[in-house]
């Protein structure tokens, strides 16, 4: 059971967020805030070698990014343009974007 109320996701989506704009495939147009970042994770080449990658993402209210699918692109103001490849939704009301960047 989550702890947050619908309240609480917003308030942190405000005070965190910056302005993302997603052009789905389908068509359409929405826009909303969500909580960007863009950590550097290991990746394991295989024999002994890792190297470091970015990974774009973003947390997000799931009714701001329903009907998101695999491919839609999406502009996070500030930051650049991305395609939506991971689609993770929690189960509390939050989803979590892994992005590409184009």
């Amino acid at each position: 059971m989550p702890i947050e109320t619908v309240s609480d996701r917003l308030l942190m989506l405000s005070d965190f967020g910056v302005p993302c704009t997603m052009t789905k495939q389908s068509g359409g147009v929405s826009r909303f805030t969500a909580i960007f970042d863009n950590q550097h994770e290991l990746e394991d080449a295989g024999a002994g070698v890792s190297f470091s990658v970015l990974q774009p993402q973003l947390t997000c209210r799931d009714s701001d990014v329903s009907g998101v699918q695999y491919g839609d692109a999406i502009v996070v103001t500030g930051q650049g343009n991305y395609v939506v490849r991971v689609i993770m939704p929690d189960g509390t009301g939050i989803t979590e974007l892994r992005l590409e960047a184009q």
